[in-house]
């Protein structure tokens, strides 16, 4: 009798943790990530700010960590999102986004998604639009959570190869 209701207990339990474990649809949920991405990107070429405000996790929490010798400091670094979000504020207003109209391609895409974060992994690749030269080439990382339903971006992080090793 112990035994019987040992195994319904246990029976009872592996049944509710599976109908409480969400589903993923991984495609579906790769797809939202990149269709966030390619958002951030596109509305940070355009300047548009509220449609790029829009992709990121507005928290203390967010980080951004990046390398690009062209730079002055070499070395860029936001923590907390308040402090990217007037930084970028200004720079939209002032106009002075560089490689605006270019193209960026991504490459040796890695996913890792659970249901309320992701991490997502690749090479970018920034051309000219009309040319094809190619401007930049890094690695990028983001983490992200899901607010609400929709992806947003807690963590950036990009290193940029040096120009020298561009023309190899």
């Amino acid at each position: 009798m112990k035994n019987t209701f040992c195994a319904l207990l246990l029976c009872t339990f592996v049944l509710a943790c599976q109908q409480t474990a969400p589903k993923l649809d991984f495609e579906k949920e790769k797809a939202a990530i990149q269709a966030v991405i390619a958002k951030e990107t596109e509305s940070y070429y355009k300047q548009d700010f509220e449609a790029w405000k829009s992709t990121y996790l507005e928290s203390p929490a967010f980080r951004k960590y990046g390398y690009w010798e062209g730079f002055d400091e070499k070395v860029t670094f936001n923590n907390g999102f308040e402090s990217l979000k007037n930084e970028k504020k200004a720079q939209f207003e002032a106009d002075a986004t560089i490689w605006k109209g270019s193209t960026e391609e991504r490459a040796n895409e890695n996913f890792r998604i659970s249901p309320e974060m992701a991490w997502y992994t690749f090479e970018q690749f920034s051309y000219e639009k009309g040319t094809r030269k190619l401007l930049g080439k890094s690695l990028e990382t983001r983490v992200l959570e899901k607010v609400d339903g929709d992806w947003k971006i807690a963590y950036l992080g990009y290193h940029y190869f040096p120009d020298t090793l561009l023309t190899k």
